[in-house]
C-alpha cells in the first residue's frame, strides 16, 4: 500500500495523473461480488464503457433535468399520504423511507414504481440492506484480510447468496423486457442496455461489454447506490429535526410553511 500525503502530492495523483490512479483497491468481497462487471466495482476499459453508458442513459431518463424532479415530487406525495395514514402514531421509518427513495432509481432501471407493501420490492430492499450491514461486520473484515477463511464465514456466504438472489431477479426482469423490446420506444435503462446489446452482437463476432453479466451487475450497482445513501441521509435528517424542533420550526417559517 502506498500512502500519498500533502496537497500538492494528492493533486498530482488525482488530478494531473488521474488515469494512472483511477483503479479501485482490490477488496476480496467486492471482487467476488462484481467479478469485473458493472460500474461500481469494475476497473479498466469495462469501467470506462459502463460509466459512459450509465451517465448518458441516466441523463436520457431525466437525471439532472426537470423530469426527475417531477418524479421525486410525485413520490414525495405518495410518501406523505402513507405517513398521514398513521395519524400521528409511531411507525417504523426505515423501510418506508428506503422504498420511497428506491422508487426513483427503480423507475429509471425498470420503467415502473413499486407499492411500499409489494413483497418483491420489500425483499429486494432487505437483501441490499442486509448485505451492506454485513460488509462492515468483523467476519467480512476478516475475510477481506484473509480470503482463504471465506469458506468458514457465514456472513460471506449470506452476502454471496443475497447477491445471487438479486441477480436472479434482474435476469428474470430483463428476460421479460426482451419479449416486447422496441428500440424506438425504450422505457428503461434495462431496455437501453438490451438495445445496445443487440447492436453490439451485430457488429462484433465475439467479446464486447454489453453482455448479461454486465447488465445484472450494473442494475444491482445502481439499485443499491440509488437507495441506501439517500435513504440513510433522509433518516438522519428526520432524526435531527426531531431532536432539534426549534431548528425545524425556523426552517419551515423560512420557506413559508
Amino acid at each position: 500500500m502506498v500512502v500519498l500525503t500533502g496537497y500538492e502530492t494528492v493533486k498530482e495523483a488525482l488530478v494531473n495523473q488521474a488515469d494512472v490512479f483511477a483503479e479501485r483497491a482490490a477488496i476480496p468481497l467486492f471482487e467476488e461480488f462484481a467479478k469485473g462487471s458493472g460500474v461500481v466495482f469494475s476497473n479498466g476499459e469495462n469501467w470506462k464503457v459502463m460509466r459512459r453508458f450509465t451517465l448518458s442513459t441516466l441523463r436520457d431518463y431525466g437525471v439532472g433535468k426537470r423530469t426527475i424532479e417531477d418524479k421525486i415530487t410525485e413520490e414525495c406525495s405518495v410518501l406523505m399520504k402513507r405517513i398521514k395514514t398513521y395519524a400521528g402514531k409511531p411507525f417504523e421509518v426505515t423501510t418506508i423511507m428506503s422504498a420511497a427513495v428506491s422508487n426513483i432509481i427503480v423507475s429509471i432501471l425498470l420503467g415502473k414504481r413499486y407499492d411500499y407493501k409489494d413483497p418483491t420490492f420489500l425483499r429486494l430492499l432487505k437483501l441490499f440492506s442486509e448485505t451492506i450491514r454485513l460488509s462492515a461486520t468483523p467476519a467480512i473484515l476478516l475475510y477481506n484480510l484473509f480470503p482463504m477463511l471465506g469458506v468458514l464465514l457465514g456472513a460471506r456466504k449470506t452476502a454471496i447468496n443475497n447477491r445471487k438472489e438479486v441477480h436472479d431477479f434482474i435476469q428474470a426482469t430483463f428476460i421479460e423486457h426482451l419479449k416486447d423490446l422496441d428500440e424506438n420506444d425504450q422505457r428503461s435503462l434495462i431496455d437501453s442496455f438490451l438495445v445496445r446489446q443487440r447492436e453490439e452482437n451485430k457488429t462484433m463476432t465475439n467479446g464486447g461489454y454489453f453482455h448479461n453479466e454486465n447488465l445484472k451487475a450494473l442494475v444491482a450497482d445502481l439499485f443499491g447506490a440509488g437507495t441506501e445513501t439517500s435513504a440513510t441521509t433522509l433518516r438522519w435528517a428526520i432524526l435531527l429535526m426531531m431532536k432539534y424542533p426549534e431548528i425545524q420550526s425556523k426552517h419551515f417559517h423560512f420557506i413559508g410553511l
